[in-house]
């Protein structure tokens, strides 16, 4: 069965089989949306010039020239303050030897962390952590509301391979409706 869609009127109605309850559906998209493989990163800012970070894994390459990046964040997190404002962010592209990191904003934002892991000082006075495979600053230039989460597109103002040799740190979820 082929659909085509044309300018000229509504695209047509699918039809659901119906053993297909919303319980049904819930449970196998989530299942399959799980496996959709994303890397492990911490976001870093300053709001009222204090340090912020949070780990992520909602991210995305989004363009060549120039180079940009796409993050989603849930509305709740307290680092969309800091994007919503100046919009300056890093990215810490996480791998698998980069387990301090991952341990230190596991759980949220931890300011602790930003005491006890070395820094990279940069032009745009965002938090760099040493420790990461990878460094990328950033600015938002646009953002689109995805349901429960903000999707924020950024340019890559600046970037750092912080190692040479590094396996990414790669996360596949059981289910893809929760973290």
């Amino acid at each position: 069965m082929h659909l085509r869609f044309t300018t000229s009127g509504p695209p047509p109605k699918l039809k659901i089989p119906s053993f297909f309850t919303p319980a049904c559906m819930s449970k196998s998209i989530g299942a399959a949306i799980g496996k959709i493989a994303s890397g492990l990163y911490v976001a870093t800012a300053k709001l009222n010039d204090v340090p912020i970070g949070m780990l992520c894994s909602f991210v995305e390459q989004a363009g060549f020239e120039p180079p940009m990046v796409s993050i989603a964040l849930g509305s709740g997190r307290p680092i969309v303050a800091a994007l919503e404002g100046d919009g300056l962010f890093g990215l810490h592209v996480l791998s698998k030897d980069d387990n301090a990191l991952l341990k230190a904003f596991a759980r949220g934002d931890n300011p602790a962390a930003f005491e006890e892991l070395a820094r990279v000082e940069n032009a745009f006075g965002i938090p760099q952590f040493s420790e990461a495979w990878a460094f990328l600053a950033c600015k938002v230039v646009g953002k689109l509301d995805a349901g429960d989460h903000t999707l924020y597109l950024a340019e890559v103002l600046d970037g750092a391979l912080q190692r040479e040799s590094a396996e990414p740190m790669v996360r596949v979820r059981a289910n893809g409706f929760a973290y």
